[in-house]
C-alpha cells in the first residue's frame, strides 16, 4: 500500500518562543494519506516545548499514534523510538518509526430499522451508504451513519426514536469488524394548530402565512419557513416559533407556539410606475403594521 513507505512530517503546532527553544524534535516515519493526516490530529496536543526524549513522552507518542490508526482499521501497528544526535547547530531528532500492519476489514453491517423507519424512504436510502464487505474499517463511517439515522429523525419528527442497540465488534484475531445497529424510530410526529403571543395582528392574517395544514407530516424545513415568513413581514422585532412538546407525546399530535414581539413604528412605501397597457400604476409595501390587519 502508498502509505507504508512514505515520510511525513509531524507539524507540532506551536508558534511562541518556549517552541523555539526545545531541545528536542519529533518526526514520524511511514505514513501517508488519511493515516498521516489522523495522526497528525493526535499528535497536534503536544506542544513542541513537551517534546522530550524519556519513556514517559515516548509512550504518549505511542498512544497517540495507536489511536490515529485505530480509527482507519489499523489495530496492529508497529512503532519503533530512535534519538538521533544533534547536528552542529540544531536538536535531537527523536523519530517514531510507524508500520501500519493488518489492516481491520468490514466483515458484516447489519441494521435493523423499526417503527416508521422501515418504510421511509430517508432511513432506507441510508441503508445504501453502508460500507462494502471487505473494505477496511473507518470507524468515523459508522459514527457518521449513527449520526445520521438521528439526523432523519429529528428532521422528520420521529421525536421518540432511540438506538436498541449498536455495536461496533472486532474480531482482531480474524481481523474483521462488525456493524450490529438496531434503530427504532418510533412514530413520526404530525403538526398539530398554531398559536401565537404577543402579536398585534389578526390571528387570520397569521394562520395565512402558515407553509403546512394541521395534521400534515412533521417537517424540520417547514418549521424554519414559518419562521422565515413571520420574520419577512416586517410586523415584528422578533419572532420564535417552536414546538410543545410536553403537550404531544401520547398524540404524536405536535402543537407549535409563536412567540412575537411588535414593531412600534408604523411606515409604509410606496411606488409609482407607469405600464402602457394598463396605465399608472400604485405599489405599496406595508412594512408594518396597519389598521385593518389589527386585532378588533
Amino acid at each position: 500500500m502508498p502509505h507504508i513507505r512514505q515520510l511525513c512530517w509531524v507539524s507540532l503546532l506551536c508558534l511562541s518562543s518556549s517552541a523555539v527553544a526545545a531541545n528536542v524534535r519529533l518526526k514520524v516515519e511511514g505514513l501517508s494519506g488519511e493515516l498521516e493526516k489522523n495522526v497528525r490530529a493526535q499528535l497536534s496536543t503536544i506542544q513542541s516545548d513537551e517534546v522530550t526524549p524519556d519513556r514517559r513522552f515516548r509512550a504518549r507518542v505511542d498512544d497517540a499514534i495507536r489511536e490515529g490508526l485505530k480509527a482507519l482499521g489499523y489495530y496492529e501497528p508497529t512503532i519503533k523510538f530512535d534519538l538521533l544526535p544533534p547536528p552542529a547547530k540544531g536538536r535531537q531528532v527523536l523519530i517514531a518509526r510507524v508500520t501500519p500492519g493488518q489492516p481491520v476489514l468490514i466483515g458484516g453491517t447489519e441494521v435493523i430499522l423499526r417503527g416508521g423507519a422501515r418504510t421511509d424512504k430517508d432511513y432506507l436510502a441510508l441503508l445504501k451508504t453502508r460500507p462494502a464487505i471487505g473494505t477496511v474499517l473507518n470507524q468515523g463511517d459508522y459514527d457518521n451513519f449513527k449520526k445520521s439515522l438521528t439526523s432523519v429523525s429529528l428532521r422528520k419528527g420521529y421525536f421518540d426514536s432511540e438506538f436498541v442497540k449498536s455495536q461496533l465488534g472486532i474480531a482482531l484475531g480474524r481481523h474483521q469488524a462488525f456493524w450490529d445497529i438496531d434503530y427504532d424510530s418510533g412514530e413520526r410526529y404530525r403538526f398539530g394548530p398554531v398559536t401565537f403571543e404577543g402579536s398585534q395582528i389578526r390571528d387570520e392574517y397569521l394562520q395565512n402565512l402558515l407553509p403546512f395544514k394541521e395534521g400534515d407530516e412533521y417537517e424540520s424545513k417547514d418549521l424554519a419557513e414559518l419562521n422565515r415568513r413571520l420574520s419577512a413581514t416586517g410586523w415584528f422585532n422578533s419572532v420564535v416559533v417552536a414546538p410543545e412538546f410536553e403537550k404531544s407525546r401520547k398524540t404524536k399530535i405536535l402543537p407549535l407556539k409563536g412567540v412575537v414581539s411588535p414593531r412600534t413604528e408604523n411606515t409604509i412605501e410606496t411606488g409609482v410606475g407607469y405600464s402602457t397597457d394598463v396605465g399608472p400604476r400604485v405599489k405599496a409595501s406595508w412594512k408594518k403594521t396597519v389598521d385593518e390587519l389589527l386585532r378588533s
